[in-house]
């Protein structure tokens, strides 16, 4: 039951506009049962989703509506944006409604993880809390893994030595293209890929204390170094673009790749395809990503923020949707539905939580990396700035700079942003 008394009284119901970026079975989930229900047990509320397509509309959307004047009542939101709307004063900040709502503070609150309740405080002050949360981990071929005696690995150390061990050259010809090949691995030049590295080497985004950048360090050249053994000196990987390693995967042509924890509905749908096809499939095995000299993962996805409003019905009854979107049941019902994780650990007794981590051996480690996860920078800098170490990530991967001058390229130019937005 939704902690507070809802919206002050007044006349008529009160419509929440909400605009997010879930897509296809992920909005059903949210739009067909969430909000739907909400909308069904506060008879004083609407809550009215809109949805934008994609984060970029979203986030272009948004700022539109800031400039214009005419903002929904809630959206999602990433941290970079948040930075934006609290320089502009644009969204309410959430403490300040936590503060007249003791029941949610006392109990809620504790129980969101702390990496959560951290990435969505800016400057000391509460201003969002967290809606679609996910880590990445090892989705592996749990068939050959049996049928080789391998497990997945928990060093990064094992983890190279384990993809020497998958990867076959079925023909003996010297290369991995024909049917009888499998690749360890494969991956995309992904930031996020490249920051869990960086971290489990023991270095950092960005330099705590002065603010500056602190990936163009050892540790980053580590990080980078490290994939481009997998793919130059191993020879146990390629580079995908897209969702390629993805197909490859439940093909039987990757042996294990890592991804997001929102991709195991996606892959089992695939070989529920692969299956109904007559074709090859496997049981699908999930583990916590190997750690280097410290344990280590970034958590990804939005948060949601309440805008300013001239009407404090408005606001009220957006507040008693998020806190309720909080809440142990409903965060169930949204890890079992979209595989988010859940946000309180209180979700993990419920009934649908307990069936989704039963179904899928080893989702409880997964979702234990949580306890030593980190967020990226929530400057607005950030923006731009994980643009330039995308590019440099793509550019030392291809071969085309050493990772050290890739690196110290995107530090500059990160940096320079970070410099203007002060």
């Amino acid at each position: 039951m939704s902690c507070g008394g809802g919206p002050p009284p007044g006349e008529g119901v009160v419509r929440v506009t909400f605009w997010h970026a879930m897509g296809g079975p992920l909005g059903d989930v949210l739009e067909d049962s969430l909000i739907a229900e909400f909308n069904a047990t506060h008879p004083g509320i609407e809550v009215v989703p809109v949805a934008m397509g994609n984060y970029r509309a979203l986030s272009q959307k948004i700022m539109a509506s800031v400039m214009a004047g005419d903002t929904p009542s809630i959206a999602q939101a990433y941290e970079t944006w948040t930075a934006q709307l609290v320089r502009g004063d644009a969204i309410v900040p959430m403490d300040s409604l936590m503060a007249l709502d003791p029941g949610f503070t006392d109990e809620i609150w504790p129980d969101v993880y702390e990496v959560f309740r951290e990435d969505n405080t800016f400057d000391g002050r509460i201003y969002s809390l967290p809606f679609n949360k996910s880590v990445p981990l090892v989705y592996y071929n749990a068939d050959l893994f049996e049928s080789l005696g391998l497990s997945p690995a928990q060093t990064l150390d094992g983890h190279r030595a384990l993809l020497r061990a998958l990867t076959l050259d079925g023909n003996s010809d010297g290369d991995l293209l024909d049917d009888c090949d499998r690749w360890g691995t494969a991956f995309t030049g992904s930031v996020w890929t490249f920051e869990c590295l960086l971290s489990q080497f023991g270095g950092s985004l960005i330099d705590s204390s002065s603010g500056s950048v602190a990936f163009d360090s050892p540790e980053g050249e580590q990080a980078l170094g490290f994939l481009q053994a997998l793919l130059h000196e191993d020879r146990t990987a390629y580079l995908a673009t897209g969702f390629d390693h993805q197909r490859q995967f439940s093909a039987g042509r990757v042996a294990l790749i890592e991804a997001s924890v929102t991709s195991l509905a996606f892959l089992k749908k695939d070989m529920q395809s692969r299956a109904a096809s007559g074709l090859s499939t496997f049981r699908i095995g999930v583990a916590p990503l190997p750690s280097g000299v410290r344990r280590s993962v970034f958590i990804a996805g939005t948060n949601v923020v309440i805008f300013r409003s001239d009407d404090p019905r408005e606001i009220a009854a957006s507040w008693e949707f998020a806190k309720w979107f909080l809440e142990p049941r409903q965060q169930a019902r949204w890890f079992a539905g979209s595989g988010y994780l859940p946000a309180v650990r209180g979700a993990l007794s419920e009934p649908e939580a307990i069936a989704r981590i039963e179904a899928n051996p080893g989702l409880d480690g997964v979702i234990g990396q949580l306890d030593y996860a980190l967020f990226e920078p929530q400057t607005s800098a950030w923006y731009e700035g994980r643009e330039f170490l995308s590019e440099a990530i793509e550019i030392a991967l291809y071969g085309r700079m050493s990772a050290g001058e890739a690196l110290s390229r995107a530090a500059r130019l990160t940096d320079a942003e970070i410099a203007a937005g002060r």
